[in-house]
């Protein structure tokens, strides 16, 4: 069998003009192997010949997984089978150019739809190699098979179709595809690239024109990235095969698969093109490395790209931390020297494999100084990154502002000799924003910088040009992240035909599938990504659909760095036309499709930078730890009614800075909200005027100030404002005050059976609050009636409360409740909360606004204290 197929061998070298020879050397120390294979397509097998030349003294390995090694020899000595079972092999050669030939046979399934790949169909060495072959096709068969490859001729011999293959630049992986018809590529040239793109799905996503377009657009961006790099590429003839769900890789020589949304986008297609062109040239297994290096080029090629950035900050990865790196790097060296010896590096280095180390060892031969003072990649950390303002004062007729910066590998303690770091941030004042560049060289820092203006804000790194953590205000809340960092789904078992699509997507991502009986059931529990689908156990975060496809995301309350996501679908056909959108709306973080056609939009806006108040903003305190009110609202998602209570001074304290930056968090995350206040029902009509522009603002402050309530009036106006400006709906829900007055002159038992009809339900049997309540009564100054009504309409005023408060919690299920009212309202003795537990009612939060500095653990769930107003 051996003999046999040494002469078939000898017969077929002259047919590829092949002689014996050594490959050619690319680069000092590498010489890749070049393989001549002869191979036959029978009814499900493959059956084949390599043959090779080893040089002396080194070892070879190749891999044989799905191959059946036949026979085997090295030079005249026949190989044992044994050891070429294994899947892989090594082999040593004693002299220079050993010939080595081996037999082989490869199981093929042949049943196309539309098309097969077929990869390790000949034993493939770990190094790269190039290659010859032959490939005999019967005739009979009906299949179409093609390996991509620089060159390949094609010819009619008898009953078979004899297709020649060549490459004489070395690659690691050849595919072979098989398909019922001929493939009929479109064929676009730039330079002397020249792509051949197939659409794999038998269709046509682009017409010619759209194609025509499109390529211009992908030439431009080559263009600008190129300008940065390098124009010479490792292949000459790339075939792109693009597929609706097809998933994106770049392993295969002269081949790039590509789903359709990165087809689509033609930046993202030239990314996976620099990320191919620097696989096949010369990092054949760095990969994750690899790309953040492409994810530098784009960024420069783009113009820095603070979205890109940003989400690789958030996804904490090798290539966010290897992009990061050339950044920063780039930043100490100079941008064009930089620039100028990756390019040498590349170019002269080409087809000579190499790893991310030596890239690095390059470098650091080239500017030794400056890594004196830059850390190894394994040392290379992540920071945090801190600000304040130290002092502020006019000075030379603008003002000058002193800042102090930290940066620490610790969220908590200083930590010494980290790197230096170039830092960038932005002044933000009424009128202009002025930028200011900083080099960190310790851990604790004091700059001062001269402002023309007063300034109102800071923004530390807004252009995220440092590998540090981000604040929570800043992440990035969008179907594309969801998407990245796979998680837990939870559905309904009975629903699955109607969301089978999104969980085959789920699934493809590294996602966890748990079908339960009601999802809605399932509390939202620490873990990086939670996805419900059909039914939520937060229903007031989420709108009420009943036809299409709706989905919402937002941040984890628990995680970090979570998210917690709900899609909704009334039908598979509605799945199915949302999921084809899907590029559509990766940016989103919640959307609602209907027939495939998008009737509502949303992206939840992040914060640029680290925020650095130049008036202290209020601090909240929980557990001990501090809280900025975005946080706070984060932490309330799970929460479907807030009790805001205000501490009764003199004078009352001004919560107004509060109340704005905690409604708009909050209403940035759900627009779902209620503002409830407790004021008598009748001002619901004066509300509602001012609403509607039917009143001004001067006359519903002059109105309000009559209804005695004991919220802080500027709190109230400011609350009332903000509603209006986000369209919140606001509900009073207070008793009225002429029947409060008349219970407390008069009592219960001489209202009008009409009034005692509509009063709450109320068991005047509480012990407990009545002590509390002639406490009050005793410290009273003005003349009152018998404590008997003083207690009567006091509870009255808190059971009304409570009562309607249910009430709009019943009507108003699917929305986030807001409760302002005063501290002591809230207070577990004298409170509504008790009301609230009675009546089985336990998803409730308090938060006490207070000016005393410490407050009991028993008061309420969060406190502020309300900061001050302008810097020490």
């Amino acid at each position: 069998m051996l003999k046999l197929n040494k002469k078939i061998f000898l017969l077929f070298l002259p047919l590829c003009g092949i002689f014996l020879r050594l490959t050619p050397l690319y680069g000092a120390n590498f010489n890749p192997l070049h393989l001549t294979v002869y191979l036959e397509i029978k009814p499900n097998t493959i059956v084949g010949t390599l043959q090779t030349f080893l040089q002396e003294k080194k070892v070879y390995t190749f891999r044989t997984k799905s191959l059946i090694i036949k026979e085997g020899t090295l030079g005249e000595n026949s190989l044992s089978l044994t050891s070429l079972k294994e899947g892989v092999f090594s082999l040593l050669s004693e002299k220079p150019n050993s010939p080595l030939l081996l037999s082989f046979e490869r199981p093929v399934n042949f049943i196309v739809v539309p098309f097969n790949l077929v990869e390790q169909f000949i034993p493939l060495p770990e190094e790269p190699f190039t290659y010859d072959i032959v490939l005999k096709i019967p005739k009979k068969l009906s299949y179409f098979a093609f390996i991509f490859s620089e060159d390949y001729k094609v010819k009619e011999e008898g009953e078979f179709w004899i297709y020649q293959f060549k490459n004489s630049k070395p690659i690691k992986s050849p595919v072979l595809i098989l398909s019922k018809e001929p493939i009929s590529p479109s064929v676009l040239v730039y330079k002397n690239l020249k792509f051949s793109i197939c659409f794999i799905d038998n269709k046509k996503f682009f017409s010619k024109d759209e194609l025509s377009s499109w390529f211009q657009k992908v030439k431009t961006e080559l263009g600008l990235l190129e300008k940065n790099f390098s124009e010479v590429y490792p292949f000459s003839n790339l075939w792109v095969l693009v597929g609706k769900e097809q998933k994106n890789k770049i392993d295969y020589a002269n081949t790039l698969l590509v789903d359709f949304s990165s087809f689509n986008s033609p930046w993202d297609f030239v990314s996976l093109l620099t990320e191919k062109r620097l696989r096949d040239g010369i990092f054949y297994d760095d990969d994750h490395k690899v790309k953040g290096l492409v994810w530098f080029l784009r960024d420069l090629a783009k113009g820095k790209e603070e979205e890109l950035r940003k989400k690789l900050l958030i996804t904490s990865s090798l290539d966010g931390q290897s992009f990061f790196y050339f950044l920063e790097l780039s930043q100490k060296i100079g941008e064009k020297p930089f620039l100028s010896r990756l390019k040498h590096f590349y170019e002269t280095k080409l087809f000579t494999p190499h790893t991310f180390k030596d890239l690095l060892a390059y470098l650091k031969s080239s500017f030794p100084e400056v890594f004196m003072s830059f850390p190894e990649f394994s040392q290379f950390k992540k920071l945090y990154l801190k600000g304040e303002v130290v002092f502020l004062q006019p000075k030379e007729g603008g003002y000058e502002l002193t800042l102090a910066f930290r940066k620490s590998n610790s969220p908590y303690t200083l930590t010494q000799n980290e790197r230096e770091v170039v830092l960038k941030f932005l002044v933000v004042c009424k009128d202009n924003t002025y930028s200011f560049e900083r080099t960190l060289l310790s851990p604790y820092q004091i700059f001062q910088v001269w402002i023309k203006e007063r300034p109102e804000e800071v923004y530390l790194d807004p252009n995220y040009s440092i590998w540090r953590y981000l604040e929570k205000r800043e992440d990035y809340v969008a179907l594309e992240k969801l998407l990245e960092i796979p998680g837990i789904v939870f559905y309904p078992e009975e629903e699955f035909p109607i969301y089978q699509k999104i969980i085959e997507v789920l699934r493809n991502k590294g996602y966890k599938i748990l079908p339960v009986k009601d999802p809605a059931q399932v509390p939202i529990e620490e873990g990086k990504n939670v996805i419900y689908l059909h039914k939520f156990p937060l229903s007031w975060m989420v709108k009420e659909i009943d036809k299409g496809f709706y989905f919402k995301l937002f941040p984890c309350p628990f995680e970090k760095e979570g998210l917690v996501g709900y899609f909704f679908s009334s039908s598979a056909k509605e799945t199915e036309l949302a999921i084809n959108l899907l590029f559509k709306l990766s940016s989103l973080s919640e959307a609602y499709i209907k027939s495939g056609k998008i009737v509502f939009k949303r992206s939840l806006g992040s914060q640029k930078g680290i925020l650095v108040p130049v008036r202290l903003k209020p601090a909240g305190y929980y557990s001990k730890a501090k809280l900025n009110t975005y946080e706070l609202a984060i932490q309330l998602i799970n929460t479907q009614l807030i009790l805001i209570g205000e501490e009764k001074q003199d004078p009352s304290p001004d919560f107004t800075q509060f109340y704005k930056e905690f409604l708009e968090n909050l209403h940035q995350l759900n627009e779902n909200l209620i503002i409830t206040l407790d004021l008598p029902l009748s001002y619901q009509v004066l509300i509602d005027q001012f609403f509607e522009n039917k009143i001004s603002i001067d006359i519903l402050e002059k109105e309000l100030s009559k209804a005695g309530s004991d919220v802080n009036f500027n709190n109230l106006i400011e609350v009332l404002r903000l509603a209006k400006t986000k369209k919140i709906k606001v509900l009073t829900i207070g008793v009225e005050e002429g029947l409060f007055q008349k219970v407390l002159t008069k009592g219960l038992l001489n209202l009008s059976q009409e009034e005692i009809s509509n009063l709450p339900e109320m068991d005047l049997m509480n012990p407990l609050f009545k002590t509390y309540l002639y406490e009050k009564y005793q410290q009273e100054k003005k003349a009152f009636p018998p404590f008997e009504n003083f207690y009567q309409a006091y509870f009255l005023k808190k059971e009304a409360l409570t009562e309607n408060l249910l009430k709009v919690l019943d009507k108003y299920s699917h929305f986030q409740i807001i409760l302002i009212t005063t501290k002591e309202v809230l207070n577990n003795i004298s409170g509504i909360t008790q009301g609230l537990e009675k009546k089985n009612f336990f998803n409730f939060k308090k938060i006490i606004l207070d000016n005393q500095n410490k407050l009991s653990a028993e008061t309420g769930d969060y406190f502020f204290n309300g900061g001050e107003s302008i810097p020490r």
